[in-house]
């Protein structure tokens, strides 16, 4: 067999083998010729030049169950990016519940699982106004008894389970052996197969979101009975706190009664039951308590002290639970409204003014949960007091940023970013509150239109030139696209199944224009990164640009041509791995001998070189 065939065996084995050996994620659709140079790239952070941009970091969007599945979200987002920011499982909302309790075991493992795969984690979200515990929020800014006048000892909550067949949380019910049900006559039934280790196994919440006050006595009355007679064992307070009197039942219905001191505002009511084998049912449960006969609404001062207090715990907990892993945060998101005037020139920040989700005037909010801390603190106290409480519990070196979307707006030639600037001066105006970065969400689209794209690319470069001007750190926080046809610059987002191979192409290459400019622009001491928000195309029934193009990858995880965009970007270069039927902006780029690892020679011809296997022009060559 000659050195030639020899070569060319191997060749055709080191593929076949390669491929079989490849993740989904590290090719490109299957079946089709024109996605297969995709099959010879690298993983995306290995084109990042850290030499030359040593603090970039390559970020990823991150759905945090998926993640800590440990399965292709797992391995696609540790072998491509550098950095991972939680799409929602650091917001407040999906850390605190209705009565302000917090946990954060999901963070936790979150982070850790993260730091310990090498990855930054980039912290998403501290203060903002979506998505936030309006239910805890609006009770902590509650009227107040009057101290002038009485008080009337009455029902504050009751819960009749023949009717409300409703409950809280409850520990897992195979594993301890146990299941919850409800019966029209018999209300609540507690069936119970075996005797755990603790009584605690089996728990639920009863009740929740009871308007208990700290230091008041309250009386719960319970209808109860068992198929043996036993003890529930009670709690009135929340996970650290309050008081657990038994609750004894025999086999005959009875009212049975308890008296708690409350020991935190609004609290749960919660029952555990795990050393007891039989049927517990439960018709009715009432607490009472004084409650005030007239009440007044805070003063303003009031209000201001219970939120900077509600900010603290929540900033505290959420960096305890980071334990100083998480060095970089978004302080605060989506400030700026896109209107008015704050009598400098500047937009205004965003303020409640109605929620109506058919109603594009209205304030913008994720499920009508909004909650403006700044209508309450003032404009400038709520961006001072969140800064303060983020450099006074999380770690030495944390850097904080202002996030916000439309920053490239074409339509006000970029008023909205001249805008934050100009916010930002005012909360360092008192000279101590430092922002050490502007976030630039970009949520995106490409257009068919040359005119419409010129246009938007401008923007984005003078974008990119009043933060690099601004002297603040730049980050690309939650950038994605979606394609636009046509020459409407407000048209609609075209669907993935219509996207044709051209359109894929044009997106990649406004994907590469994208990273080049960045790279161009924004100084390397002033680099933060560029985050993809959406890794993968978005599902039809998706919340988020629901059936649009906007991932690096196809829905089944094989890489697009954005993917091939992305490198361009990266690498400022067509890498020498492209082989031919690859259409690129600048084809005459990958001109030049390399080697497979897209390595380039000093060579011109392949006649000095040694036998093997090269890649000549952008075309695989044996010699």
């Amino acid at each position: 067999m000659t050195m030639k065939k020899i070569l060319m065996w191997m060749l055709a084995t080191s593929l076949s083998t390669s491929a079989l050996a490849q993740e989904k994620y590290e090719l490109g659709k299957p079946d089709n010729d024109a996605y297969r140079y995709l099959d010879e790239y690298k993983a995306l952070k290995e084109y990042i030049d850290h030499e030359k941009y040593p603090n970039f970091k390559l970020g990823a969007g991150t759905t945090v169950n998926d993640y800590l599945k440990k399965s292709t979200v797992y391995k696609m987002t540790n072998a491509n990016f550098t950095e991972t920011v939680a799409g929602n499982a650091m917001k407040m909302a999906s850390c605190v519940d209705g009565n302000g309790n917090m946990n954060f075991e999901t963070v936790k493992k979150y982070v850790n699982a993260a730091t310990e795969a090498g990855l930054n984690v980039y912290g998403h979200t501290l203060a903002w106004h979506s998505q936030q515990p309006i239910g805890w929020l609006k009770k902590l800014l509650a009227d107040k008894p009057d101290p002038s006048a009485g008080e009337t000892f009455t029902t504050i909550a009751s819960k009749d389970f023949r009717k409300d067949k409703s409950l809280g949380w409850k520990s897992d019910e195979d594993n301890y052996g146990y299941k919850l049900s409800f019966d029209n006559e018999k209300g609540l039934n507690i069936h119970c197969t075996k005797i755990n280790t603790n009584s605690w196994d089996v728990q639920f919440l009863a009740m929740t979101d009871i308007p208990t006050k700290v230091g008041q006595t309250y009386k719960m009355t319970m209808t109860v009975k068992g198929t043996e007679a036993g003890n529930l064992h009670s709690k009135l307070g929340d996970w650290d706190n309050g008081e657990y009197p038994d609750i004894p039942f025999t086999t005959e219905w009875q009212e049975v009664e308890a008296t708690y001191t409350a020991a935190v505002e609004n609290s749960f009511f919660m029952l555990q039951c795990g050393d007891f084998v039989g049927d517990i049912y439960i018709k009715e449960i009432k607490i009472e308590g004084y409650t005030a006969d007239k009440t007044i609404p805070q003063t303003a001062e009031e209000k201001h002290d219970t939120l900077v207090w509600a900010m603290e715990q929540w900033i505290k907990g959420m960096m305890e639970a980071c334990d100083g892993k998480v060095k970089a945060w978004d302080l605060v998101n989506e400030a700026v409204d896109g209107k008015g005037d704050d009598g400098e020139g500047n937009y205004i920040l965003h303020h409640f003014d109605g929620y109506d989700p058919d109603d594009p005037e209205a304030t913008w909010d994720v499920g009508g949960d909004a909650f403006f801390w700044q209508d309450y603190m003032g404009d400038l106290e709520y961006v001072r007091q969140a800064c303060r409480l983020a450099r006074k519990y999380g770690p030495e070196d944390i850097k904080l940023f202002i996030n916000d979307y439309n920053l490239e707006s074409d339509w006000d030639d970029n008023k909205k970013v001249k805008s934050l600037v100009g916010w930002i001066e005012k909360w360092e105006a008192d000279g101590v509150t430092k922002i050490d970065g502007i976030g630039t969400q970009m949520h995106i689209s490409c257009f068919e239109d040359d005119n419409i794209l010129s246009g938007i690319k401008k923007h984005i470069t003078q974008m990119f030139q009043i933060i690099a001007a601004s002297g603040k750190l730049c980050r690309v926080s939650e950038m994605d696209m979606g394609y636009v046809r046509g020459s409407n610059r407000w048209g609609s987002s075209i669907k993935t199944s219509d996207v044709t191979e051209e359109e894929h192409q044009r997106m990649a290459d406004f994907y590469e224009w994208i990273l080049k400019e960045y790279f161009r622009v924004i100084p390397p001491e002033q680099q933060w990164g560029i985050c993809q928000w959406c890794t993968n195309d978005a599902p039809s029934n998706s919340g988020w640009r629901g059936g649009e193009p906007v991932g690096i990858w196809d829905a089944n995880n094989y890489r697009k041509h954005v993917y091939a965009g992305f490198v361009r970007g990266l690498s400022g270069d067509v890498p020498g791995t492209a082989i031919n039927g690859v259409t690129t902006a600048k084809p005459a780029a990958s001109k030049g001998i390399f080697t497979l690892s897209g390595q380039r020679l000093s060579a011109t011809t392949l006649d000095a070189l040694p036998h093997g296997l090269y890649i000549v022009d952008g075309k695989k060559i044996v010699k």
